[in-house]
Parts: C-alpha cells; structure tokens; sequence
C-alpha cells in the first residue's frame, strides 16, 4: 500500500460533513452482513457490467486504470480480470480493509490531489464519489490530467432531481418508518444534475458517450419493496435486501447517472 502525504481519512468538506462516506459507517467492507458489503450486492451487478463493456468496447486491450475512491475495492475486483487496475482511497483504514480482502496496490490519497503523472492511465474509474467530495470539478479536472488522450472517464452518481430527494433521501435517510441508511450518508445538495456533469466533463475536455441511469427493474419493484421491509424489522441484512432489489441500467436518470466519457483535449 502507497499512503501519500496529505490524505486523511477524516477530511470535511465547508459544510463539516465528511467527504468520503466510508467514514460514517462502521463494520468490514467485505463480511457479508456488513453494511459496505450490502453496497456490493446491490450496485455491482448493474455498475461493473457496464464499465466493463465501455472498457472492451473501446478497445483497451490490457489496459491501465485508475479507480478513484475504491472503497473496499470491489469495483476494482471487477475490473481485474480485465485491465491493471490502480485503486485509490483518501481513507487509511479504507485501504488496509481492502488490501486484507486481496485487493492488491491501493493508493491512499486525495482524489483531487493524486501522486501519478500525466495521461498514466486509459481509463479512470469515478464510481459514487463524485457527490461525496467537496469540489467534483476539481475530480474531473485530475481525471483530465491523467486519462491520455482517448481514454476514458467512467462514472456513477446519485441524480440531484426531485425523485432522488425523495427516495434517497427522505426514504432511505429521514423518514423513521422507512429509513434503512444512515442520516448523514448523502446530502441532496451535493448531488449533481445531469446538465451540471455534462457541463463539468466539457469543460474538462471530456466527450460525453454514453449516459444511462441506474434502477430497478419494473418487474421486481414488489420484490425490492418487500426486501426493504424486511431489511427495516432486521429480519435480514443489507448483503441480503442489495441481492432482492434487483438493480439495473435504465434509459432514466431520475435516481442516478452512469455513463462513460472519452478525453478529447
């Protein structure tokens, strides 16, 4: 593990909210009954599909990647097989987790501030960061500078509309009959819209390819519900409910967004 200077697991952004999620919830990112690894079940089965064919369409072959705020690295396992892929967390404790699960080379350090030369990588990986930090302008920049040209900028992110308040937050966090998350986890204001993270890739010189949103699939909405439900009475875990809602890529962005972009400047 490389921990370079400046990184801390426990930085606020101006609002006094830590800027990586991974601090505000305790337990291992990989036991099954965890809350992080409940994250896994329920987001990689749509999230790692989809980067992984943005990466082989693209015609990379074996190639460098950069996943920026990997978390317990599971992104990063996805990826494995396919590409030499660089994770990178601002949290200490973050990255020892991952290394003891096998996720192999974690960097430590800021995403912002990242301890790699220009145009390293062919691909950079931005998987549910963006709306924890407190500039993803200045994410999407470093991206910029490490992606060579060509390459690509993949990413996945909460939607700031009037369903994510909703769902993501007055559901998930706030409402007492319904909250399964903890209250500090997201904050709505964070969240960029899908005209804001177009914006932010352009001005970076990043060309927007793909954009797609993720979901549940229509026909297991009764399915997903009743897993929460049972979630909320503890009458099974987060590893288990990730695995009943069943997550998907959807042609709607109302939640969140997942797309992929190329360098072209």
């Amino acid at each position: 593990m490389t921990r370079h200077n400046g990184s801390s697991p426990t930085k606020r952004n101006e609002k006094g909210r830590i800027t990586n999620s991974s601090s505000t919830v305790g337990g291992s990112w990989w036991e099954e009954d965890g809350f992080w690894y409940g994250l896994h079940t329920l987001f990689d089965p749509a999230r790692v599909p989809f980067f992984r064919t943005a990466i082989q369409t693209h015609a990379l072959d074996s190639p460098q990647v950069l996943d920026v705020g990997s978390g317990g690295g599971f992104v990063a396992m996805g990826l494995g097989d396919i590409a030499r892929v660089t994770p990178v967390d601002h949290s200490f404790d973050v990255a020892v987790a991952a290394q003891a699960a096998g996720v192999p080379r974690v960097v430590v350090a800021e995403a912002a501030q990242l301890p790699f030369g220009a145009s390293t990588f062919d691909a950079v990986v931005c998987s549910e960061v963006l709306e924890h930090v407190p500039d993803p302008g200045a994410v999407i920049a470093e991206a910029a500078r490490l992606v060579a040209p060509g390459g690509l900028f993949l990413f996945s992110t909460p939607a700031r509309t009037m369903w994510s308040r909703i769902a993501l937050i007055d559901a998930a966090q706030r409402w007492r009959l319904t909250r399964v998350l903890p209250s500090d986890l997201h904050d709505w204001d964070d969240f960029l819209t899908r005209d804001e993270l177009v914006d932010l890739l352009e001005k970076n010189g990043f060309r927007l390819r793909r954009i797609a949103g993720i979901g549940v699939r229509f026909r297991s909405w009764p399915g997903s519900l009743a897993a929460l439900m049972l979630l909320k009475m503890g009458r099974i875990g987060y590893a288990e409910a990730g695995r009943r809602i069943d997550l998907t890529v959807t042609a709607s962005t109302r939640l969140a967004m997942i797309g992929y972009a190329d360098r072209v400047s």
